[in-house]
């Protein structure tokens, strides 16, 4: 998908939201690719909500790119209210799974189960570390189906490239594709930010 083509799908929404997400472990130009393109979407679409995690890495990366143009615009969905204090910014917005009703959450959890079945036995456990790793995947799922939330019109995604299914963006992307969120990975949204450098 072109970077024109991209912009004209997600212009022609009222409120946009975009979620942007991927792994913890990346290099320090992968940081740098990210959150240039955080801050090349919050520039070129004012009216768009974006949406992430709370985690280090690609979320943390994205995020700081949006925060730089308009951080009121950030929404960030964290496993748990205390999540990652010290990496939050004033203005953005901020969720987690204990802000879903009991109603809320049940189609969530299936949702979570449907993407990563291996996973039912974690989200029903009780045992209370058990319960905080689910949190995670929940929260993921979260971003995507809402439980009260607008549910995003496009993700952008730093993956593994040999492994994107891998670990909670994997989950994410799943989630996505249940849900027919169109998304893309950096193999695309990089070229991306080449033909804005060539444009400068």
């Amino acid at each position: 998908m072109m970077l024109a083509n991209f912009l004209n799908k997600v212009e022609q929404i009222e409120r946009p939201v975009v979620l942007l997400e991927g792994r913890r472990k990346i290099s320090a130009a992968e940081f740098d690719a990210a959150e240039a393109l955080g801050r090349l979407l919050a520039t070129r679409l004012p009216h768009a909500v974006f949406r992430s995690g709370n985690a280090e890495g690609s979320d943390e990366a994205f995020s700081r790119g949006v925060a730089a143009v308009d951080a009121s615009r950030l929404h960030i969905v964290a496993p748990y209210p205390g999540h990652r204090l010290n990496f939050r910014y004033p203005d953005a917005t901020y969720d987690s799974p204990e802000s879903m009703t009991k109603v809320q959450e049940e189609p969530i959890r299936k949702a979570t189960i449907a993407a990563s079945p291996h996973s039912e036995g974690l989200i029903h456990a009780k045992h209370p570390r058990l319960r905080s790793k689910a949190q995670y995947l929940i929260r993921d799922t979260m971003k995507v189906c809402g439980a009260g939330l607008p549910p995003p019109a496009f993700a952008c995604f730093l993956v593994d490239p040999h492994n994107p299914d891998a670990g909670g963006t994997g989950h994410t992307i799943r989630v996505c594709r249940q849900a027919g969120v169109p998304f893309v990975f950096q193999n695309v949204w990089g070229k991306w930010l080449s033909t804005m450098k060539r444009a400068e």
